[in-house]
């Protein structure tokens, strides 16, 4: 056999070898990739964080104590109920384990206790306050309330670390938060910062005051689930106030892969197909 036909077969086992060694780590990292999806997207449904939160702590629910800074916080000795958010923590006064900051969006109602119950309300796709009128999230109220929870509000609309601005910034907060319930209180689109912000982004008000389902993808409010949480006291009887409570929220009906797979997927595939037309062109050019 002449040496450059040898030289020519060994480099084409070599290379098969090496192509073979690479189809099959790209075969196993796939294999991984797509039996490592449930962890990839390791947050709950809107419907199981309702079934989680009410029934994990208690017949009665989530066991909490509260204060004030600036705004309400709560906190919990079971960190389960907790959400990451940055502005949980960034902008805590102090250091206050599992706490998170909220909106009471139930007007004219008596004081809260320091300590009690509380329960997510989701109901037929949406998520209202306990009161006379039964007023629930609108989108507007839902991607406010995310917007302060991220800390992705611009200084001029909330300024988390001067105290007296931010108090400003708070109250005004609120009212929008209350006022944007649906059916919407008086809303005053005109000079209203936080109502011309919400305008800037989609100039449809009659968009920002429909009920907001957390069962739904918003593009607004993304992989997230913002709901009432209704308070009670110890024995779950007696309520106070509604505030908002925001979570990490999978959106099963998505569908779509994460990159990291779909890259590995493409991966596999190419080297795949490649492997393929490797071995039918070596039998051509033994023809």
């Amino acid at each position: 056999m002449p040496l450059t036909i040898l030289f020519t077969n060994l480099t084409r086992k070599s290379v098969d070898v090496r192509m073979k060694k690479l189809r099959i780590s790209v075969i196993l990292l796939s294999v991984m990739a797509i039996s490592n999806i449930d962890a990839v997207f390791a947050e709950l449904t809107p419907q199981q964080i309702v079934d989680q939160f009410n029934s994990l702590s208690g017949p009665n629910g989530w066991s909490f104590t509260s204060g004030i800074y600036t705004e309400r916080y709560f906190a919990s000795a079971n960190a389960a109920f907790t959400p990451d958010l940055s502005a949980y923590y960034a902008y805590a006064h102090g250091t206050l384990a599992n706490s998170f900051r909220t909106f009471c969006v139930e007007p004219n109602s008596p004081s809260i206790a320091s300590s009690g119950t509380a329960k997510l309300n989701f109901t037929d796709g949406n998520s209202t306050r306990v009161s006379i009128d039964n007023k629930a999230v609108s989108i507007g109220t839902a991607f406010l309330y995310k917007q302060f929870a991220t800390a992705s509000f611009a200084p001029s609309l909330y300024d988390y670390t001067n105290a007296s601005q931010r108090s400003s910034d708070y109250s005004s907060l609120l009212t929008t938060l209350r006022a944007l319930m649906s059916p919407q209180g008086s809303l005053d689109w005109t000079t209203n910062k936080y109502l011309r912000y919400l305008l800037s982004l989609n100039d449809s008000r009659e968009y920002w005051t429909s009920i907001y389902n957390p069962g739904d993808r918003y593009t607004e409010i993304g992989d997230y689930a913002i709901f009432v949480m209704n308070i009670s006291n110890s024995s779950g009887t007696g309520e106070y106030q509604d505030f908002l409570y925001i979570a990490k929220a999978q959106y099963p009906n998505n569908g779509v892969p994460e990159p990291a797979t779909l890259l590995l997927w493409t991966l596999g595939a190419g080297t795949l197909g490649f492997g393929y037309r490797r071995r039918r062109r070596d039998k051509t050019d033994l023809v």
